[in-house]
């Protein structure tokens, strides 16, 4: 096995991974202050009856502000009380006793203290990214991006930007390696501005010895209409090799699982094809409305040999069969995300609805045996109906029930819509870390992976039969997930003055720790329209420690396996699970 293709993944992996997200990749320039709060928050103020206080500000005790409240600078200090909204811009918020807001409160670039000595009538929210902006006049207005920032691969031009991106696509698996993404990104200036990235990819899996089916590509062109980017258009053209589901795993968990552990966390199919798009963001809110067409090949994609630090004489899991040809399919999409963080609310509505309806083309799962023996005979083609109706909807709750203390709820709906069983690419299995982690990956799979067969694929100009499961998972799933998270408040110090531990000497540093716990309840179940058999009902407890990003978790199934067992489960994960 040529080692220098996995040496090179490998460093692009340490390199470039942490920039890589669950999309494909983000515009020229990623802020974790979504656009749509920059927007809102310049027209806040901009409003003629909003109440205006610039740099450091202290309401008193005994002072009631009636009306809508900006503050510019900081920190902004409140005793007494506000009958409207409150938004404080690029300075902290700091509560004292009875201090009130009737409205909502929305601080950027800050953070609030003695939040448990006040009062907030709405919602809280909080964004670490501060707010970049100019004044013209009485009013303000988003700051022009910087000129000359010295990056090597980034050119600021009269009419825009250019850059070159050197990045990795999805993630490191089991197909093709890590793939490398590069090429130009470009955006125009103005309004509305025109938005390209040209991206090739690189299957690090192929080799080095280069042809032009070992690489694969992402073109995406964007262009915003209208007032303060609310609508765009655009269209993309791709080859990828897809994950069927990622199940809140991320890039880097699934990266790190498949490169250290020799655990691909996700299966894949490849995808070719394009897409027409439209998006349109509501004025003054955070739901987003997306509608577009795609026309697409699918096919199989043959489990490779990619390096890992571990097992790596280990044969890698089979992936599914899926249904190969051509589809036509319209999707729409609804997302509404009123969270206060966007990774890591404790206050909040998170609703992802997504609807899919197929209106052409021809699938069919391929000619295959019914075991992988090179002597098998072949099966006839299974056929998939093209004109299928499927729906995801993922509601998420975030409840703040204390200082500190959140409850969060999420009830997940996905599946056919119709009685017309949906394609393997289009089916659904619970197990693993993002579902239901005390069970194993795939456990609830509706039967699709009792049976491994064979299917002969052309490599190289030879007929090689890779061993391959009858499908993925189930036609429907449902998934309830809750969780009470807290602040573990430790206190770490030393001591040993003339007042004994009580007293602590000035020389020594003082050092605390306050992790994040969490208690969590997980309940699945698989469904299928066509007899196969629905999965059992999956149950599962357990509680986690969270140091920051890492967390570790210990969860223990309630429904017994086949030996009538309750093994628990230990894992680890750099993300929430919800």
């Amino acid at each position: 096995m040529n080692l220098v293709p996995h040496l090179v993944a490998g460093a692009v992996l340490g390199f470039f991974l942490p920039l890589s997200a669950q999309e494909p990749p983000p515009p020229l320039r990623t802020l974790d202050l979504p656009r749509w709060v920059q927007e809102d928050v310049i027209n806040f103020f901009n409003d003629p009856s909003t109440i205006q206080f610039s740099g450091e500000t202290r309401i008193p005790s005994s002072r009631v502000i009636v009306g809508n409240v900006g503050s510019l600078g900081g920190p902004f200090t409140l005793a007494g009380e506000v009958q409207g909204d409150l938004v404080v811009v690029n300075g902290d918020l700091i509560f004292e006793s009875g201090g009130t807001v009737r409205g909502n409160v929305l601080v950027v670039g800050g953070r609030v203290l003695g939040e448990e000595l006040g009062k907030i009538g709405g919602n809280l929210r909080v964004y670490q990214e501060p707010l970049r902006y100019v004044r013209r006049g009485a009013r303000i207005a988003p700051a022009e991006p910087r000129r000359g920032s010295g990056d090597p691969l980034s050119r600021d031009l009269p009419w825009g930007e250019a850059r070159i991106t050197v990045t990795a696509g999805q993630n490191y698996n089991r197909v093709e390696g890590l793939p490398v993404m590069f090429g130009p990104s470009v955006r125009t200036a103005g309004p509305n501005p025109l938005r390209l990235n040209l991206f090739a990819i690189w299957r690090t899996e192929t080799g080095l010895e280069l042809d032009a089916e070992d690489f694969g590509w992402y073109l995406k062109a964007e262009q915003s209409v209208g007032r303060r980017d609310r609508l765009r258009f655009g269209a993309t053209h791709f080859s990828t090799v897809q994950p069927i589901e990622d199940w809140d795993v991320s890039n880097l968990e699934a990266s790190l699982a498949t490169f250290l552990l020799h655990r691909d966390l996700r299966d894949y199919f490849e995808r070719e094809g394009w897409s027409a798009f439209v998006r349109f963001r509501l004025p003054y809110t955070p739901l987003e409305i997306q509608g577009e067409f795609f026309r697409e090949w699918h096919a199989f994609a043959p489990v490779r040999g990619p390096w890992s630090l571990t097992k790596n004489n280990d044969p890698w899991r089979e992936q599914p069969l899926v249904a190969e040809g051509s589809l036509k399919y319209l999707e729409g999409t609804v997302r509404l995300d009123s969270r206060n963080h966007p990774r890591d609310p404790t206050h909040g509505w998170y609703l992802s609805a997504r609807l899919q309806r197929g209106v052409g083309g021809s699938l069919a799962v391929p000619p295959h045996a019914s075991s992988p023996d090179p002597d098998a005979p072949p099966l006839p083609a299974v056929p998939y109906e093209a004109d299928f109706l499927a729906g995801f909807a993922d509601l998420r709750r975030y409840n703040r029930v204390g200082p500190g203390s959140s409850l969060n709820v999420r009830l997940l709906l996905a599946g056919a819509l119709t009685d017309a069983p949906l394609p393997p690419q289009r089916q659904h299995a619970l197990g693993g870390e993002g579902s239901l982690p005390a069970y194993p990956l795939f456990r609830a799979d509706c039967g699709a992976r009792q049976a491994v067969r064979g299917i002969d694929l052309r490599r190289e100009g030879l007929l090689v039969r890779h061993p391959a499961f009858q499908g993925y998972g189930c036609d429907r799933v449902v998934l309830f997930q809750a969780e009470f998270r807290s602040r573990l408040r430790v206190d770490w110090g030393w001591g040993g003055g003339e007042g004994g531990w009580e007293e602590e000497p000035d020389w020594l540093p003082r050092v605390e720790m306050s992790p994040d716990w969490v208690a969590f309840f997980d309940l699945g179940r698989g469904y299928t329209v066509d007899g196969r058999g629905d999965s059992a009902t999956l149950v599962d407890v357990g509680a986690g420690l969270l140091l920051g990003d890492l967390g570790l978790y210990y969860a223990i199934p309630l429904t017994r396996d086949e030996r009538g067992r309750r093994p628990g489960r230990f894992f680890l994960r750099l993300d929430r699970r919800f």
